[in-house]
């Protein structure tokens, strides 16, 4: 396995304007590990990935990374360490498959040189390894959803990070693509040991996907730790709101959540 650095933040205070959406929170990032940010809509998720990936200065607080205030590290350095797939990103008109995923070799180019030997061997590595080569020379206007992802997660592997953040990389995605695209990242993570964090709305894939939980209700982080220690009913009540029942995942053993509603209760 290799080394990853150390990755933290302590009493980080951050938001939008003048509007405080994260209060005080503290994580260590496990080292490689899949992790996963849940909570409520609005209750800062995201945010927080922002925040961890530096799109969003902190008010207070600091992140650290290999002993180092992420702050003080030049931009194409952190961008060897730290990737990031925003939640619905832009695809420029007319790209192509691999001209979009050999933009992520952008930390490693010299200015007055193009794509290199080692820049062609990543990406076509990313490729391979999102099952997406036999698409390459295709328009990525021209491919479906669930295609689209597996071209922006390309990128990101291309860009060779020991940390990758992504802030909800299956939204809007049929649930045939989302068990595909999880477990892509789950190779990632168990073949290269890259660590990984990201957001998740579906509770049951995060408790059968994650390593670690974090769980965020209105900016403030009220637990975490490995999904069977943590996920419970009252925790659910607490995050979401959500009445339920905690039982066994039949499929892989981690905790999974049935929603009680008010119409479907056994009664004897």
């Amino acid at each position: 396995m290799k080394q990853t650095p150390i990755f933290s933040a302590s009493n980080i205070v951050a938001g939008y304007d003048k509007k405080i959406i994260i209060n005080n929170i503290d994580v260590i990032i496990p080292n490689n590990k899949i992790s996963v940010i849940i909570g409520a809509n609005a209750c800062g998720k995201s945010t927080l990935l922002k925040t961890l990936a530096r799109l969003i200065k902190p008010v207070s607080g600091e992140i650290v990374l290999d002993g180092k205030q992420i702050s003080a590290i030049p931009p194409k350095q952190l961008a060897r360490v730290l990737g990031l797939l925003p939640q619905a990103p832009v695809v420029p008109e007319g790209i192509t498959v691999s001209d979009l995923v050999s933009r992520g070799r952008y930390p490693y180019q010299n200015f007055l040189k193009g794509l290199g030997k080692k820049d062609y061997e990543a990406v076509e590595e990313a490729l391979e390894i999102m099952g997406i080569t036999d698409l390459a020379n295709r328009s990525v206007d021209e491919l479906s959803g669930g295609q689209r992802q597996r071209v922006w997660i390309a990128m990101a592997l291309a860009q060779q990070t020991d940390i990758l953040l992504l802030d909800e990389p299956t939204t809007f995605l049929d649930i045939t693509y989302q068990i595909e695209i999880l477990d892509l990242l789950t190779d990632l993570n168990r073949k290269r040991g890259t660590t990984i964090v990201m957001v998740l709305h579906d509770i049951n894939l995060s408790a059968r996907y994650a390593d670690y939980i974090f769980a965020v209700q209105k900016g403030n982080l009220i637990a975490q730790g490995e999904p069977s220690k943590i996920i419970s009913e009252e925790l659910m009540k607490q995050v979401f709101g959500l009445d339920c029942a905690v039982i066994k995942d039949p499929v892989s053993g981690s905790p999974f959540i049935v929603p009680k509603g008010r119409y479907h209760v056994v009664t004897a």
